[in-house]
């Protein structure tokens, strides 16, 4: 099986938060043999849906699991809010205020 046979390359790059040039660039990557140039999780996903191992349902779950998105979609725009700008957020600073917060909420 290809890997588009079971899943689109909008629906992978939608999934896995990727262009769709760098998901085309994976597949090409891996149909030749170039595993070097893609990360782990990316092989591990094609290699089971090569091996059909996978239906439409389990690509969709794994790449939820693997790939952070969630069903909450203001969580999904924070997440990436966060991700498109950690060159200028304060994560150590962002991470404590959370903490923070769980934590004076649990002793409410």
């Amino acid at each position: 099986m290809e890997i588009t046979d079971l899943i689109s390359i909008t629906e992978l790059s939608r999934l896995t938060n990727k262009s769709r040039p760098t998901i085309y660039k994976y597949i090409t990557d891996y149909n030749d043999s170039k595993l070097d140039n893609i990360p782990y999780t990316f092989i591990t996903l094609f290699n089971n849906i090569k091996n059909d191992s996978f239906n439409r349902n389990d690509c969709i779950e794994y790449c939820k699991n693997k790939f952070g998105l969630l069903e909450d979609e203001e969580l999904n725009e924070l997440l990436l809010l966060i991700k498109n700008n950690k060159d200028i957020i304060d994560i150590k600073e962002l991470r404590r205020i959370i903490e923070e917060e769980i934590k004076n909420e649990r002793n409410s």
